[in-house]
């Protein structure tokens, strides 16, 4: 969301009109569940996606209409018949768009002037929320204008306002994905507005760059380490924020490990690697991988038991990392890493390697690519 809300600030401060469209509740099977978004102007889809095929386009043309009408809208879609087969999509189920123009201010300044342009100055509350501790975005459903009421963990609310009961209401619900929710007699439709996952990768090599880019493109915020300047550049990762250490053994020290970080260990040799996830251990981050094979990997682990780390936190670590589908290119590996990384943010069951030795199916293992 936070990449999203920040094109729509761009847009604004820009003086152009955006729309966003929101999907608000998902029945049965379709292409996208509730919370999947696009933002669309009077010229056509900005970023985003609600699904593709006929209902995509159909939301872009209202998200254009919205612009210039400056009214919200709520659009309802059933997938079968005519729509489904359209879209080329058999799914059987309904999705509901919320559709919400936004206005740009007319002044270079933004959130003092929220009489102005309150669309714009939502938006730009939300992505301070976005990318600062977070808040939930609530607004009555169906709406008659956009207006957005930012309440913050600390118990502070921003936008517009709510009524009393409603927002004490609101704010003891558990929010952990869009819905609407009744209080007080109105709906509201709610949705987290949260910091992204972190993805923070040791080492700039090869594998590397795919990696940061897939990363950047499924939603997390990238960091880059490496203690060569030239391998952790905004040239070379352009979607990332890199950072150039002395010592990879104190690399971690400045970033503040958080327990929804994911910590990808692909440096260029095995004694980087080892510092490298010996920081991570002691870190609370919700993923820990390393590359190598497994023949490097029991070296690693040797050293790390001697050092007085148990086998509860080696388990801790997914190494070989990624999924094993054969990758070979760094391209493939960082497919792999990606996929595995996915599974674990959803919860989903995440296939283990086939054979956990240095040998499969007979024959020596192919060790993974190294990092440069």
């Amino acid at each position: 969301m936070l990449e999203l809300l920040q094109q729509l600030c761009d847009t604004l401060a820009a003086g152009r009109c955006a729309a966003l469209a929101t999907i608000v509740r998902q029945e049965g099977s379709a292409p996208r569940g509730a919370g999947s978004r696009l933002l669309a102007g009077p010229d056509g889809l900005i970023c985003g996606t609600v699904g593709g095929g006929l209902v995509e386009a159909c939301v872009i043309r209202a998200c254009a209409e919205a612009c210039t009408s400056l009214r919200p809208d709520v659009l309802d879609f059933t997938m079968d018949g005519n729509l489904a087969a359209a879209s080329e999509m058999i799914c059987g189920g309904r999705v509901c768009v919320l559709i919400e123009p936004f206005v740009p201010n007319r002044s270079n300044s933004i959130l003092p002037c929220f009489s102005l342009a309150p669309e714009h100055a939502s938006a730009e509350l939300a992505l301070a929320a976005a990318r600062g501790a977070g808040a939930c975005i609530i607004r009555p459903f169906p709406p008659v204008k956009t207006a957005w009421s930012v309440l913050h963990a600390d118990g502070s609310r921003a936008g517009s306002p709510l009524p009393p009961r409603a927002e004490e209401i609101l704010r003891t619900a558990p929010i952990t994905e869009a819905a609407i929710i009744n209080a007080d007699g109105t709906a509201y439709f709610c949705e987290p507005c949260c910091r992204p996952e972190r993805m923070i990768i040791l080492g700039g090599g090869h594998v590397s760059r795919p990696t940061a880019l897939m990363a950047a493109m499924t939603g997390f915020e990238v960091h880059v380490i490496d203690d060569r300047a030239e391998f952790a550049s905004a040239a070379r990762f352009p979607r990332a924020h890199t950072h150039i250490t002395s010592d990879y053994a104190h690399c971690l020290d400045d970033l503040k490990i958080a327990a929804d970080d994911y910590l990808v260990i692909v440096t260029r040799g095995h004694l980087y690697d080892r510092e490298a996830v010996e920081q991570a251990l002691h870190s609370p981050a919700a993923y820990i991988g390393m590359i190598g094979s497994t023949r490097k990997r029991d070296q690693i682990y040797r050293l790390l038991l001697e050092k007085g780390f148990t086998r509860d936190d080696l388990a801790r670590i997914h190494s070989p990392i990624g999924l094993d589908i054969g990758a070979e290119t760094p391209e493939e590996i960082a497919v792999s890493i990606l996929a595995q990384c996915i599974a674990h943010r959803h919860g989903a069951p995440s296939p283990v390697w086939r054979k956990d030795s240095e040998h499969r199916d007979g024959k020596e293992e192919k060790p993974c690519l190294p990092s440069l």
